[in-house]
C-alpha cells in the first residue's frame, strides 16, 4: 500500500515535510512515521493512499511515549434518536422515513464505521433529518 507520512513542525515558519512510501503494512508505516520524528515536530500523519472511497489515516504523537491514533475522516452531528441505529444497526425504534433518510446518509460514507464523540448532546441541526434536535457528535473512520 501507498502512504503519504507527513510531519508537522512546531514552529509555523517551517513547512511541513511529506514522505510517500510504498509499504507492506500500517505498522511499517507507523515504524517509517516513528523514524521521522523529532523533537521539534507536534504531530506525524499517516494517510493510506486509496483509489476509490476514504482514505485511513493515522495520527502520531510523542508526548513521552509514542501515540498514534486513527484520525477521523468525518465529524456529522446526528439526531440522538438515531445514534443507535446508526451505530448499531437497529431501527425497531425509528418510523419509516427516519430509517430511510438514514439509509441515504449512511450511503454517503461507503465502507465507514460510524463512533460517538466523547462530547456531550447537544441541540443542533441534524445532518441525517436536516431538523434541529438534541443531537451526538459522530466520528466517522474509513475500515
Amino acid at each position: 500500500m501507498r502512504v503519504y507520512i507527513t510531519s508537522y513542525p512546531l514552529l509555523v515558519e517551517r513547512a511541513e515535510t511529506t514522505l510517500i512510501a510504498d509499504v507492506d503494512t500500517k505498522e511499517e508505516a507507523f515504524d517509517l512515521a516513528m523514524r521521522q520524528w523529532s523533537d521539534d515536530l507536534k504531530c506525524v500523519r499517516i494517510e493510506e493512499v486509496v483509489d476509490e472511497g476514504w482514505p485511513r489515516t493515522w495520527t502520531l504523537t510523542w508526548p513521552l511515549l509514542p501515540r498514534i491514533q486513527q484520525s477521523p475522516n468525518d465529524y456529522c452531528d446526528v439526531g440522538y434518536h438515531l445514534v443507535s441505529a446508526l451505530i448499531n444497526g437497529d431501527v425497531s425504534g425509528i418510523d419509516s422515513e427516519d430509517e430511510h433518510q438514514l439509509e441515504e446518509f449512511v450511503g454517503q460514507y461507503p465502507n465507514c464505521v460510524f463512533t460517538p464523540d466523547e462530547n456531550e448532546e447537544s441541540f443542533a441541526r441534524c445532518e441525517v433529518t436536516g431538523k434541529h434536535n438534541n443531537c451526538v457528535t459522530i466520528k466517522v473512520f474509513a475500515r
